[in-house]
């Protein structure tokens, strides 16, 4: 049996204004954006290394909060060995690609793709990056206030939620958000990043969804739909990328 992943702290909503005392932006993870750490190689998206690198140094350096829902953690360790297992099997069938070029080239260039082969750990290391970014992530609570509220959004289909898919869980977390939002002592800094474009722009779109939008200008958050976009900001407001 896998064992599980160990988050930072559990804590309740109640909490969160004496967890999170620090002026320092939160970021706040749905399942996806978690699990897809473990997916890079699968969907062959080798660009976001660098700032899914950024995000790690930046919380566990402790510069920025690490948050999430209770129903994220259940998720996350739900698939998190399906997904870790997948795309450590497609680097080792790179790994044995490359090696049968390298035989068909031979001399000096069959011996530096080995070599390079045999030091290319990419999915182990996104994995350690993963764990160690839960080692420093809060976990909030489940909560039967946070309950009635998903419960609502799904019967008034009200986004993340929809007439076609409605999603719970979704809204669960979403509503999570929300309540840390209102909840943190400093406001504005919250960031709910999220790897599931349809869910909060609909589909083809990197728009946010007008109930979407209005919710996070009336709690005062922030919502990133790639990790490029969550760095970014973050970044920036630590002089890590110069403003243009």
């Amino acid at each position: 049996m896998t064992a599980l992943i160990i988050p930072k702290k559990t804590i309740t909503l109640s909490d969160i204004s004496s967890s999170l005392t620090d002026n320092k932006p939160v970021v706040f993870w749905d399942a996806c954006s978690l699990l897809y750490f473990n997916t890079m190689i699968e969907r062959r998206a080798y660009k976001e290394f660098a700032h899914d690198k950024g995000l790690f140094e930046l919380v566990v350096s402790g510069q920025i909060y690490s948050v999430t829902s209770s129903i994220v953690y259940q998720e996350f360790n739900k698939h998190h060995t399906d997904f870790q297992t997948r795309d450590a099997d497609l680097e080792n069938l790179l790994r044995l690609a490359m090696g049968e070029y390298g035989k068909s080239v031979g001399g000096q260039d069959e011996v530096d793709l080995k070599i390079g082969m045999n030091a290319l750990k990419l999915s182990a290391m996104l994995d350690s990056m993963v764990s160690e970014i839960w080692q420093n992530t809060y976990v909030i609570e489940e909560d039967i206030t946070l309950h009635q509220k998903a419960h609502s959004r799904v019967i008034g289909c009200i986004p993340p939620s929809s007439d076609k898919k409605q999603e719970y869980k979704d809204c669960y977390i979403w509503d999570t958000f929300l309540a840390l939002c209102d909840l943190m002592p400093h406001k504005g800094q919250a960031y709910f990043i999220s790897e599931n474009t349809e869910e909060y722009c609909g589909k083809k779109s990197k728009i946010l969804l007008p109930d979407i939008q209005n919710e996070l200008t009336s709690h005062q958050g922030n919502v990133a739909i790639s990790k490029w976009d969550l760095y970014v900001p973050i970044a920036k407001q630590f002089g890590i990328i110069n403003n243009p």
